[in-house]
């Protein structure tokens, strides 16, 4: 979950000794900040029990007495963050570790496997445990932020040793080929023609590649953005001249105005790249521009709206359920001649609003992307 210091949290406490409970929940009610809202609190009395818990609804921070009458000291927090990492539907968040007992060594490895804070209780106060819990909460966040960008990283390193390489082998083959063929001959410029696509593919994934490294999870820059206008902007950005859009959305969100342009052109890419093979026009006066002409590659788009968020619909060919989740991920494309990471970029923009994206599949069999979560006011 993401939170800031004035929403609600929701703090599991782990915690056999009652009396150790009432005393954390008093100190988590007491009016200490003007900027912390007291926590919603759920209080478990044991380790299995937290796990079950933690599966079964979303925390943003466990508060870990270490002496439990299922697991006692260090074990407790690494038995936590095995049954964390082992559980799907678990998140990770932070742990702060609550002990009664005044141990520097043990302190110590709680820090080292993962606790953000390690906490006397006969030292406990309100001002002391929203403290500990604020920055727990921060140091988290920017942990979890460090490690998208490593993983972001490493995935570059294995496109670049990959991905990058076999278009670049392809063209140099080709050319090669083409270079020892016209010796003395008339060739047929059919390698030439396969080296320009594997040197646009090329350039294609060195695009994309830079928007992803460009710091792809982020969203700096907010404000109010009417999202007709940037949607009809955004269309404007698509080599599609056959193809069609139909706008059925008005009112404002608030967003990064240049991140939710670029949402917006790769999924219309997106549309235009898996098009249908035959347009099925819908009349509307809102087409922006585009014919109605049945030709291979025509597609319509529609963007409508769907409970506090908008749908971005086509009459293409669509994306089977099974592959709904895959089309995500970096480099899955069913275009031969696509990069695979305009749906990524896609999902990386959402997450950074702290929006939710589904794919279904549209009224006319195509593929349906809904956003939600954006705010957006009751049409």
């Amino acid at each position: 979950m993401t939170t800031g210091p004035n929403d609600g949290l929701n703090v599991l406490l782990v915690e056999d000794n009652e009396g150790d409970a009432r005393l954390i929940r008093h100190h988590l009610r007491s009016e200490t900040s003007t900027v912390f809202e007291p926590p919603d609190l759920t209080h478990v009395s044991s380790l299995a029990a937290a796990v079950e818990r933690l599966a079964a609804e979303p925390f943003d921070l466990v508060l870990l007495d270490l002496g439990l009458a299922d697991s006692y000291g260090i074990e407790t927090l690494e038995r936590l963050n095995e049954r964390i990492d082992a559980v799907e539907d678990i998140q990770p968040l932070p742990v702060v570790v609550l002990t009664g007992l005044t141990d520097d060594e043990t302190a110590l490895r709680a820090i080292q496997e993962g606790a953000q804070d390690y906490l006397l209780k006969d030292k406990l106060d309100g001002a002391l445990l929203e403290r500990a819990i604020r920055y727990a909460m921060e140091r988290h966040r920017q942990e979890q932020r460090l490690k998208r960008q490593n993983e972001r990283l490493e995935r570059f390193a294995s496109i670049v040793s990959h991905d990058l390489r076999n278009p670049l082998n392809v063209a140099q083959g080709r050319l090669s080929h083409e270079a020892g063929s016209r010796q003395g001959t008339d060739a047929s410029m059919e390698h030439i023609g396969e080296a320009i696509d594997a040197l646009d593919r090329m350039e294609g994934l060195v695009d994309d590649l830079l928007e992803l490294a460009r710091d792809g999870w982020s969203a700096d820059e907010m404000e109010s953005v009417d999202v007709g206008d940037l949607i009809r902007s955004a269309w404007e950005n698509v080599p599609a001249p056959a193809s069609e859009l139909h706008v059925d959305v008005s009112g404002t969100v608030t967003a990064d105005p240049g991140r939710l342009t670029q949402l917006f052109e790769n999924l219309f890419r997106n549309s235009v790249e898996h098009g249908s093979t035959s347009s099925r026009h819908h009349p509307d006066d809102s087409v922006e521009h585009g014919s109605t002409n049945d030709a291979p590659g025509v597609v319509t788009i529609t963007v409508g709206r769907v409970a506090d968020g908008l749908y971005v619909a086509d009459d293409g060919p669509g994306i089977p359920e099974e592959k709904r989740e895959e089309a995500f991920e970096a480099g899955y494309s069913t275009n031969e001649h696509g990069t695979g990471f305009g749906l990524d970029i896609v999902r990386e923009i959402v997450d950074a609003h702290g929006w939710e994206i589904a794919i279904a599949e549209s009224a006319d069999g195509g593929a349906r992307f809904e956003i939600t979560g954006m705010g957006l006011p009751p049409a």
